[in-house]
């Protein structure tokens, strides 16, 4: 009785995968056979196996319901055919391969690959079937006369928590990946190469990154870790790549006219993706944008898909947007005395938004000021961003920035005519900088050892910003204002220079602008405003050596006095 009560018990305690009887499945393996199988760059190899492996007794192979991938290749004793190849996943752990469970379909007499999309609410781990079949097209079950068939485990995805990643990752052009999250955030960029890891790197410090190693042919997976009840835990959405496939095609989209075109004419088909929804795919037209009903309000991922070797690949990067809102186009500044400053446009209500300390403490209809004064404190963190209603909803439209009066202006920087890039400090300081083209980091240098530094890789049509970074509370922040020259840089290039020495003796370099005039300030307060027209030098006589100064000139331009040099403090 006890041998029946703890055989009973064996049984209820056993998963649906294990008490499942799946149906047989053979075919004749002394010309063709399977020869490796792999999911996400991991690879289990075989042989001729009599045209049936069983490889359940392998490990499994892990899913995480982001970008998976089925990989699978052929093995000829002679001379190749063109095998159709058939793959199934028992999600509902049913022991039965139904139709609506196929995750692949294709033919070939080489390494055929098809992505895996994973239903939501599966968990477990259960059985996947494929198989190689030539003459006929593949089926689950059944003998047949040439090919072969191989059953393997795979473990599911937890459904619950993939719904619940804290942040979201998003593909760009150039094989860029932007995060959710502020700065600060503790967290790991991780980099896949062909299922092997080869970078996991700090990412509190960039809301955007890319890897500078790529190499065309090889496929990528990028997602977010972060160290949680003792050890690292996946916490964002996984996205993938392959150079000189993924970007074959670049995509753009018309807002106005709903459509989205390709750089080059392609043979494929449109993957449209509504987020929680299924993939839709609809036939490329050579020359002609593709023309959809997005629905407005839904988040969409878009991207072109061309047969690639037998295989369907994606050839471009997703473009990811929300219908009917608008895309981040305006630019937000932070000057270096913190005077807040945007390009939106005039007619449309935008409104400032000031976090201090991870808490809101404004939010403010711009009124069509193109600028903002703020009274930032000391030793606070700031997130500033505009944002606009659109269809009822309060939508951000610009890039975040961030700062810490205190620490953001601790080294200045200043420009001279030949781009030539100066800073204050002094050699030894442990300082970055930090070049941005066209909105993209291109390079970081270290600064320990030069006060000044010019990027030779200039082209005038592109616009460039620099700023200093250091090595803060675990990540790198910036310390110094942000320069810009190139395109659309005149606004921003201070129209002269201004220095400070170990006497206070403030300089600047020559020019003439209407009331051009010394602004003093004294631990936060402005104490003195002088006319700096007909003196090059000058210092403040109530200077004291426990105090805090900041000084800059502004002058009359335009209607209104405008700050036109940079700020020094000392």
């Amino acid at each position: 009785m006890h041998k029946i009560l703890m055989a009973l018990g064996t049984c209820l305690a056993m998963s649906p995968l294990m008490a499942a009887t799946y149906c047989d499945s053979r075919g004749n393996s002394g010309s063709e056979w399977i020869a490796g199988v792999g999911v996400n760059g991991a690879t289990q190899s075989s042989g001729s196996d009599g045209g049936y492996l069983n490889a359940t007794g392998k490990p499994p192979f892990q899913l995480t319901g982001q970008d998976d991938r089925l990989e699978l290749r052929p093995g000829f004793r002679n001379a190749q055919y063109v095998e159709n190849w058939g793959a199934w996943i028992d999600f509902n752990q049913n022991g039965s391969f139904e139709a609506s469970e196929k995750v692949m379909v294709a033919q070939g007499s080489t390494l055929v690959s098809a992505p895996i999309t994973v239903p939501s609410g599966v968990a477990g781990t259960t059985r996947m079937r494929v198989q190689m079949r030539w003459g006929a097209a593949a089926q689950p079950c059944g003998s047949f006369g040439y090919g072969e068939t191989e059953d393997y485990l795979v473990k599911l995805p937890d459904g619950s928590a993939q719904s619940a990643l804290p942040y979201s990752l998003i593909l760009e052009p150039g094989f860029w990946v932007s995060r959710s999250g502020d700065l600060g955030d503790k967290l790991t960029l991780v980099i896949e190469q062909d299922g092997k890891r080869v970078l996991g790197r700090n990412a509190a410090g960039h809301l955007r990154d890319r890897y500078w190693n790529n190499v065309t042919g090889n496929r990528y997976r990028v997602w977010l870790e972060s160290y949680i009840d003792g050890g690292y835990k996946v916490v964002s959405n996984i996205v993938g790549y392959q150079p000189g496939m993924t970007d074959r095609v670049l995509l753009s989209r018309d807002a106005n006219q709903g459509s989205i075109s390709p750089s080059a004419a392609f043979q494929g088909n449109w993957a449209i993706a509504r987020q929680g929804g299924e993939v839709l795919r609809q036939p490329a037209q050579a020359g002609v944008p593709l023309q959809f009903a997005f629905t407005y309000g839904e988040r969409y991922q878009v991207w072109a898909e061309a047969s690639v070797n037998g295989k369907d690949e994606s050839i471009s990067v997703p473009l990811s947007f929300r219908e009917g809102f608008p895309s981040r186009y305006i630019d937000l500044e932070v000057e270096a005395d913190f005077l807040l400053r945007h390009d939106g446009p005039v007619g449309i209500p935008l409104n400032w938004v000031i976090r201090e300390d991870g808490v809101e403490v404004l939010r403010q209809p711009t009124g069509g000021a193109a600028q903002l004064r703020y009274p930032f404190q000391q030793g606070r963190t700031y997130k500033v961003w505009i944002e606009q209603a659109v269809g009822g909803e309060l939508v951000q439209v610009s890039d975040a920035e961030y700062f810490s009066p205190g620490l953001t202006d601790l080294y200045q920087l200043t420009i001279g005519d030949n781009r030539q890039i100066t800073r204050s400090g002094n050699l030894g300081d442990g300082l970055t900088w930090v070049i941005e083209e066209e909105g993209d980091v291109v390079l970081e240098r270290n600064a320990a050892n030069e006060l000044t530094y010019t990027h030779y890789r200039f082209d005038p049509a592109k616009g460039y910003r620099v700023w200093l970074t250091r090595f803060e509370n675990g990540y790198y922040q910036r310390v110094s204002n942000v320069v810009r020259y190139g395109r659309a840089a005149e606004d921003y290039l201070p129209l002269y220079q201004l220095t400070v020495d170990a006497n206070q003796i403030l300089t600047r370099s020559a020019g003439t602008h209407t009331m051009l005039t010394w602004v003093i300030e004294q631990d936060g307060s402005i104490v003195l405003e002088r006319l700096a027209e007909n003196e090059l030098s000058y210092r403040y006589y109530a200077y004291s050596a426990n105090k805090r100064y900041r000084s800059w000139l502004k002058a009359y331009i335009d209607g209104h006095y405008q700050r036109v040099s940079p700020v020094v403090s000392y």
